[in-house]
């Protein structure tokens, strides 16, 4: 039996708090960004081993060098970024890394152009906390939630700093196209941009290609800072551990501020990092076969549902169904399904204005759970009203 046709409740309820154990015994979670399954067992097997090794003075600032090693290999074999060690810090969390790129890059009253919007919100709130204001650049639901270049190129003005994407997309499950990427990278250039790329479900595609915008020239890798992470992909969100990407003079300050911060990594987190590239053998077909299959079974279910519409994801865990129908907005429908369904998922309000009247779910879980929360949805919503 694949290790994802079932899962282990009492575990959930236990260890994993913020998706599950928040919520009483009856809430079926689909509103936190975590997969419900144990990470690879080459993980867990590399960590027992490292243990053992000591690993508790202080490491080098960027991070250990074996475990450097092996992300400059993967940065250039995969992402085609010709990476060296000076272009790699280890950070704990992708969260880290918005927080680090605003922090450098944004004062009062900049602005930064969060393209495609909606957007995962720490991207919005470390914005507003850097005294910036954050711009919203939408997606184009009804093609596929493809960007508007030419909305982004009108935002643009003096007081822009950054234009921040994410790509493979939370929550719409985008993959940008070398097109798309290409024009951004051309509006960055022209506007002498800096570029913030969160690409954190490059290990999540189903359809298409993710490509790296630091890898479409020299000049790119020298205008991104790019977020790579493993929690996702890999299960090990506790550990905290995520690696950004970016050379020329901006690297220098923002290793200083980093340093200045956290000094350096977990090093027992970069040891599961190393082991999440190196001995999670076919792991990640298997899940990414398993997600999959969980888009195709809750997509279908929710077209059969009156008045749902949602997108097909290309990528992530996730879904983005638009409810709007229902006359709710999207803080209304999470309580209402809370409270009637008993299940959780997340507001799309919480993404920005351009998420209003959509809900997100994540199917990274099992096919008995994933059918239970439908089950339960479809009831649900067959209580309400339909607007005209």
């Amino acid at each position: 039996m694949s290790s994802f046709e079932s899962v282990d409740h009492a575990f959930l309820r236990k260890r994993s708090a913020l998706k599950w154990g928040r919520w009483d015994d009856d809430v079926i979670a689909l509103s936190v960004a975590d997969i419900d399954f144990p990470p690879p067992q080459g993980i867990k097997d590399a960590l027992l081993k490292v243990i053992e090794e000591d690993r508790t003075p202080y490491g080098m600032h960027a991070g250990d060098p074996d475990v450097l090693e092996v992300v400059c290999e993967k940065l250039n074999r995969i992402n085609r970024i010709q990476a060296s060690f000076d272009d790699v810090h280890m950070i704990p969390g992708t969260m880290f890394s918005i927080f680090i790129s605003c922090y450098h890059a944004l004062k009062p009253g900049d602005e930064a152009i969060i393209c495609p919007a909606p957007i995962y919100p720490p991207f919005i709130q470390n914005i507003i906390n850097a005294g910036a204001t954050p711009v919203f650049s939408p997606v184009k639901y009804d093609n596929n939630c493809a960007l508007d270049l030419d909305l982004l190129r009108s935002q643009i003005n003096p007081r822009t700093k950054m234009i921040m994407i994410c790509n493979p997309h939370n929550p719409c499950g985008r993959v940008l196209t070398q097109k798309e990427l290409e024009t951004v990278a051309e509006l960055a250039i022209e506007n002498d941009l800096l570029i913030f790329s969160d690409e954190l479900y490059e290990d999540m595609v189903f359809k298409g290609k993710h490509i790296s915008i630091a890898s479409l020239s020299p000049e790119m890798m020298e205008r991104t800072i790019t977020s790579f992470g493993f929690s996702k992909a890999y299960g090990i969100p506790g550990y905290r551990i995520a690696y950004l990407v970016h050379r020329g003079k901006r690297m220098k300050i923002l290793k200083e501020q980093i340093h200045d911060i956290i000094v350096h990594t977990d090093t027992l987190a970069q040891a599961a990092a190393k082991a999440a590239l190196t001995q999670s053998g076919n792991w990640l077909p298997s899940l990414r076969k398993h997600i999959n299959e969980m888009h195709g079974y809750a997509l279908n279910r929710l077209r059969d549902m009156k008045g749902v519409w949602c997108s097909i994801p290309e990528a992530t865990p996730f879904l983005f169904p638009n409810l709007v129908v229902y006359g709710l907005s999207s803080n209304e429908m999470t309580d209402y399904l809370l409270h009637e369904a008993r299940i959780a998922v997340q507001s799309g309000s919480t993404f920005g204005p351009p998420g209003e009247g959509h809900i997100r779910i994540n199917v990274g879980t099992s096919k008995a759970v994933i059918k239970e929360a439908l089950d339960r949805m479809e009831k649900a919503l067959k209580k309400l009203k339909i607007n005209k």
